[in-house]
């Protein structure tokens, strides 16, 4: 399957161009690897268009709850598109830049008036790249059956991106979810909730938390937040 990409340097000089207000056309610079059909893009660029949109009639000053929501449409537009694919950062490159420039420059409009734009375009990390960690934050709530766990905590960016998408407990979607729940019902502060995170992340060093169930990772997660509010 041949699929679009972007180089690390021309993605830089194109959003360079884009966050200057220049018009640039991003296909003339694309690269397409590999063989056979071409990827189709009509579900991605139709998921685009629709949280593009949506965002312009958000009414909650929270623009991360919005992420979470509009993170389960591009992670079902994806569905179709192959994991060798995904674990290509050109590809996001060229998602970001032709499809997601409006989208991301709203989510992060502070750093863009700031000009710190390319880390959230150029897809080097996933937890600051916007696209990459709405999918794995997708991934992470188990995808479409639990989207409303992805946006249901308030001012949440901080706990997803350095409690969830930065450390294993995104591969974990059932402990994910626990924790996401728990959160939502019982709101912890910046400084107990990161010493229960901590805790959750220890717990990995001598528990394969992958083999929990529902029940399992609800008691794991009671257990830690007795603790943090027990210190």
């Amino acid at each position: 399957m041949r699929y679009p990409t972007l180089t690390q340097s021309k993605c830089a000089e194109l959003a360079a161009k884009l966050a200057s207000g220049a018009d640039s056309a991003i296909e003339p610079h694309t690269l397409w690897i590999g063989h056979g059909d071409d990827l189709e893009l009509t579900p991605i660029k139709g998921a685009a268009n629709t949280i593009t949109r949506d965002m312009l009639h958000w009414r909650d000053r929270d623009r991360d709850r919005f992420e979470g929501e509009a993170s389960i449409r591009l992670y079902e537009s994806l569905r179709h598109v192959p994991t060798e694919i995904l674990d290509d950062r050109g590809f996001w490159r060229f998602l970001s830049l032709r499809y997601y420039w409006e989208f991301i420059a709203w989510r992060e409009e502070d750093a863009f008036a700031r000009g710190n734009y390319l880390k959230y375009v150029d897809a080097s990390t996933n937890t600051e790249s916007v696209l990459p960690r709405m999918y794995v934050r997708a991934c992470a709530v188990g995808g479409n059956e639990h989207r409303s766990l992805a946006s249901g905590i308030p001012n949440a960016g901080d706990f997803w991106r350095s409690h969830v998408v930065r450390v294993r407990t995104a591969s974990a979607p059932v402990i994910t979810r626990a924790f996401a729940s728990k959160h939502a019902r019982d709101r912890l502060t910046t400084d107990p909730l990161r010493e229960a995170a901590k805790r959750l992340n220890r717990t990995w060093t001598n528990i394969v938390l992958h083999l929990y169930d529902r029940r399992d990772a609800e008691v794991l997660i009671d257990n830690i937040w007795d603790e943090v509010r027990g210190q």
